[in-house]
């Protein structure tokens, strides 16, 4: 079987990637990657309004999705510091910054809509997968039974069979960090306002999804005391940071997750390209990390649409090089500066510490700076939906 792109993953951006250019007209095969499922996750992920809008115009019931919380407001604390050491972004009046929505119903409305677009057919790799590279193709062996052939190959897997790292370098670091996932209920004080409160065991996020249910991430340092708590303990400890805000939460559920560094400092090599969390796996202090992805996929699809409608081939390299030249500083930033930080954030330095409370103070009373973040962090300039 012949097609004009493979994309090989089996998380949210592949799927997106995927529903993205079948809407374009492309043929696609996805194959899904069943060796490395995990079970149903409480992760939440915040999908800022450019996010949103364009997971809108490629699924099939973007209402499944408007049910859930819009956020107007994120308000950052510094909790070491006294009072006045936060700030408050928000979007122009009546309109919201984005949504907070449960992984698990991401994941499922946008397999739904893959299983029913005629543009994509579904494989799953369960055992095995090779690559054969011809010069103006890929072929693509899955389980030693099915073979097929695509101009571009499109990968959100680090798989060794499929990816040649020499040739694509990558900066890698283990975080030495877990984060805790906690989903919340509640009698909210407050609604549509998410909350990220940086104590000195690490950021802590309040990420409201409802009108009575939230998660909560907290990212901590391995070792610390916090993640050896019984879930009454952490109840308690959560709720001396939110209970005067927000209303006392009582805890669901508890995951842990590893938290890890990698950034791509090439987005393709010959017809294979790289996008979601093999491009930048990042720290989740700023929650941009499918975001990212989403406007890598955005651009990504605009460029080879561009570029096909002047009758150049799909794999052409300056459609490559073009999307990855204009990714490079966007990816770049937040990778590399929510990195920086988290660190900074995570400090005992007492002068550090000065400087960061009195630089918060000064951004927030600094509205066209905010305004220039919250525009950045939103994606309204940098992308649209299809």
């Amino acid at each position: 079987m012949n097609y004009d792109f493979i994309i090989y993953g089996g998380g949210i951006s592949s799927e997106i990637a995927a529903l993205a250019l079948a809407k374009n007209n492309f043929k696609v095969c996805y194959i899904k990657n069943q060796t490395t499922q995990k079970t149903d996750s409480n992760l939440v992920t915040f999908l800022s309004l450019g996010s949103v809008n364009y997971l809108y115009s490629v699924i099939n019931d973007p209402l499944e999705l408007s049910k859930f919380t819009d956020i107007e407001k994120i308000t950052c604390h510094l909790a070491s510091a006294k009072k006045g050491s936060s700030i408050t972004f928000d979007h122009e009046p009546n309109s919201t910054m984005g949504k907070i929505i449960p992984n698990k119903i991401i994941s499922d409305q946008l397999f739904s809509s893959l299983k029913d677009n005629v543009n994509i057919d579904i494989l799953s790799k369960t055992k095995s997968i090779r690559k054969e590279v011809h010069s103006n193709k890929v072929s693509i062996v899955v389980d030693e039974q099915n073979e097929i052939s695509a101009r571009v190959l499109i990968l959100s897997i680090n798989d060794k069979n499929l990816l040649d790292q020499n040739n694509i370098k990558f900066i890698s670091q283990d975080l030495n960090q877990t984060a805790l996932s906690m989903n919340v209920q509640g009698d909210f004080k407050i609604q549509n306002h998410a909350f990220q409160i940086f104590t000195s065991s690490g950021p802590l996020a309040f990420l409201p999804y409802s009108h009575n249910k939230a998660s909560l991430v907290w990212s901590l340092k391995n070792g610390s005391k916090e993640l050896n708590y019984e879930k009454s303990k952490l109840e308690n400890k959560v709720n001396s940071y939110f209970e005067k805000e927000i209303g006392i939460l009582k805890i669901e559920n508890i995951e842990t997750h590893e938290l890890n560094f990698l950034y791509a400092k090439k987005l393709y090599h010959g017809n294979t390209v790289i996008m979601g969390n093999i491009a930048h796996n990042i720290h989740p202090i700023a929650g941009q990390g499918l975001n990212l992805s989403i406007k890598d996929i955005s651009l990504f699809v605009e460029i080879i649409s561009k570029y096909a409608s002047l009758g150049y081939e799909i794999n052409n390299r300056m459609a490559f090089k073009e999307f990855n030249e204009v990714r490079k500083i966007d990816n770049a930033a937040y990778s590399f500066g929510t990195l920086a930080l988290d660190k900074i954030l995570k400090s005992k330095n007492t002068y550090l510490g000065m400087l960061v409370n009195m630089g918060v103070k000064v951004l927030n009373k600094n509205n066209f700076l905010k305004s220039k973040i919250i525009k950045n962090a939103t994606g309204g300039e940098s992308f649209k939906a299809l």
